[in-house]
């Protein structure tokens, strides 16, 4: 696989999913042809420089006959504000594809797919590859309220779907973590994929370890450089030593790394 390639890439659209959640559409042909699901990019969200740091998003859905690449993401300061303000046609510098993704069989199996409020982002092109190739998939998806439930029917699409909210406005009532035990004590699954808050990659964690079945974690912590570089986006491996969470991650194995709290 070729090594992240800076790109200049044209704004095909962008839509408002909810209050401050975009979905953002770009023509990239190079990027959608290299990316593998969970990885993501770097965005520059300014026109000078202020902010200055480019923007880790997580790919979200590529397109790979059409040269288009996704991104979900939430706004959450003054960059991202900024990118939520492009229209079509405008342009945007990234760096891409990085980071290490998600790893499954070619030969298929049975997965849970776990994604709370925006760490669904990374998950839609893992449950595309590998409704592809054969996996049976549940999708668990879980918010404080609706309004955190995001582009449900294209995950449908891609397995059997179950969204539970905190005040029971979309789905069932409860976290998402009352369901993942529920769904764990009704069948088996091979492998479980999750995305999401530290304290629901937590209980995938620990779930996964009572039940003995193989998990992979997409961790969000605040990059700056996004290729390993400056060693500020580090979280501590199981054996004591420290993981760049850009460059030996964003994905890594439940038994890899010790979540804080």
């Amino acid at each position: 696989m070729k090594g992240p390639e800076e790109f200049s890439c044209r704004v095909i659209e962008q839509d408002a999913l909810a209050p401050d959640y975009y979905l953002l559409k770009l023509e990239a042909p190079e990027l959608a042809r290299n990316s593998s699901p969970g990885q993501f990019a770097m965005l520059r969200c300014s026109e000078g420089y202020d902010p200055f740091l480019r923007r880790p998003l997580a790919i979200h859905q590529v397109d790979r006959n059409k040269g288009q690449v996704l991104f979900l993401y939430q706004v959450r300061g003054k960059g991202t504000k900024w990118l939520s303000m492009r229209c079509q046609h405008d342009k945007l510098s990234l760096l891409g594809p990085l980071g290490r993704g998600f790893s499954f069989s070619a030969a298929g199996g049975r997965a849970m797919i776990v994604g709370a409020g925006v760490g669904v982002a990374p998950l839609l092109f893992l449950a595309s590859e590998l409704r592809a190739q054969g996996w049976d998939l549940v999708i668990l998806m879980g918010a404080r309220n609706k309004s955190g439930i995001l582009r449900p029917d294209a995950f449908r699409e891609c397995g059997d779907l179950i969204i539970a909210t905190e005040d029971g406005s979309c789905g069932e009532q409860g976290t998402i973590l009352d369901l993942l035990s529920r769904e764990l004590a009704k069948s088996s699954f091979d492998k479980l994929f999750a995305c999401g808050p530290l304290s629901v990659l937590k209980g995938v964690q620990t779930m996964s370890r009572e039940k003995g079945i193989a998990a992979e974690l997409s961790l969000d912590e605040r990059m700056a450089c996004g290729v390993g570089a400056c060693v500020g986006c580090v979280c501590q491996g199981h054996d004591g030593s420290y993981l760049r969470v850009c460059k030996e991650g964003p994905v890594f194995s439940a038994e890899e790394v010790v979540l804080g709290e």
